[in-house]
């Protein structure tokens, strides 16, 4: 009986952890690529001109929005990961502005 019970909580627990991980991440996605795409494209776009005074070309706009879009997930781990050595380390109070400055 106790075995049984182990393993409808481990179904349950995995579960939760999908309909998390999918609920969560396809709104992220979502927002990152059909919201935002044309306003990404342009920022970049301006900030390369007014860097360089010429346009991107509209393959590297698109090459560089990929990038932005694939690698945000990247930095949303990197940042999960260390925010709680960072708060045991300084502490809550101190880490919280330790990375968003003064």
């Amino acid at each position: 009986m106790r075995a049984l019970s182990r393993l409808i909580q481990g179904r349950i627990l995995l579960l939760t952890i999908c309909a998390a991980g999918i609920g969560g991440t396809f709104q992220f996605g979502y927002n990152l690529s059909f919201a935002w795409p044309s306003h990404i494209q342009e920022f970049t776009n301006e900030t390369w001109q007014a860097r360089t005074g010429e346009p991107l070309p509209d393959h590297l706009i698109l090459l560089m929005w990929s990038l932005i879009v694939s690698l945000y997930p990247l930095g949303g781990l990197f940042g999960a990961l260390l925010a709680g050595p960072l708060a045991i380390t300084l502490g809550r109070s101190t880490s919280k502005y330790c990375c968003i400055g003064n």
